[in-house]
C-alpha cells in the first residue's frame, strides 16, 4: 500500500515536467569502454592495473540512451551577475534535475558518470554528468533526483541536435 505513494509521486512529477514553461529537452548518452578485453582477472584492467572506474579509461564512445525531459529543482543560490547585469552567471559545482523519459512507456534507469545535454534550440547542446542520484522518500520506488556537474569539454554548440 505505502508503495503507492511514491509511484503517485513519480507519475505526478512526469506530468509537471513534460508541461513546465521552465523544462528542457534532453538527450542522454552513456560512456561505453573500448577495449577489446574488458576483463582481466575478472575485473576491468588498465594496462594489468586495475580500473576503479570509467573516468580512468582513454578510448571510450557515447552511445545514446534516450531523449527525455530535465528540470532544475534546486532552491537558487545567490551569484554573481554578468558586466551588463542582465544575467546571473550560476556560480555553484553541483546542480540537482529531475529528468523523465520522453516516451511514457520508458522505464530509464540513469547512472553515475551518464551525460545529460540540455537542448537549448536547435544548435546549442549544454553537457551535464550525472555525479550522483539522491532521493527525497525512503520507500521504494523512489523519486530520483539527479546530482550533476556541468562538462564544458563536452558542450555542443552549431552542431544540430536532431
Amino acid at each position: 500500500m505505502l508503495s503507492n505513494v511514491p509511484t503517485a509521486i513519480n507519475k505526478m512529477t512526469r506530468k509537471v515536467i513534460k508541461h513546465h514553461p521552465n523544462a528542457y529537452n534532453c538527450q542522454i548518452f552513456r560512456k561505453a569502454v573500448n577495449r577489446p578485453d574488458p576483463q582481466m582477472g575478472g575485473i576491468p584492467t588498465l594496462g594489468g592495473i586495475g580500473v576503479l572506474d570509467t573516468e580512468d579509461e582513454e578510448d571510450i564512445s557515447w552511445e545514446w540512451i534516450a531523449n527525455g525531459y530535465s528540470m532544475t529543482v534546486e532552491s537558487f543560490q545567490p551569484s554573481p551577475m554578468m558586466s551588463r547585469q542582465d544575467a546571473n552567471n550560476g556560480d555553484t559545482e553541483e546542480y540537482r534535475f529531475l529528468i523523465v523519459p520522453e516516451d511514457d512507456a520508458a522505464d530509464l534507469q540513469l547512472k553515475k558518470h551518464d551525460v545529460v545535454y540540455l537542448l537549448l534550440g536547435e544548435f546549442i547542446r549544454l553537457a551535464y554528468e550525472i555525479v550522483g542520484i539522491e532521493t527525497v522518500i525512503n520507500i521504494p520506488p523512489y523519486a530520483m533526483r539527479y546530482v550533476m556537474n556541468r562538462r564544458d569539454d563536452l558542450h555542443m554548440v552549431g552542431q544540430s541536435a536532431w
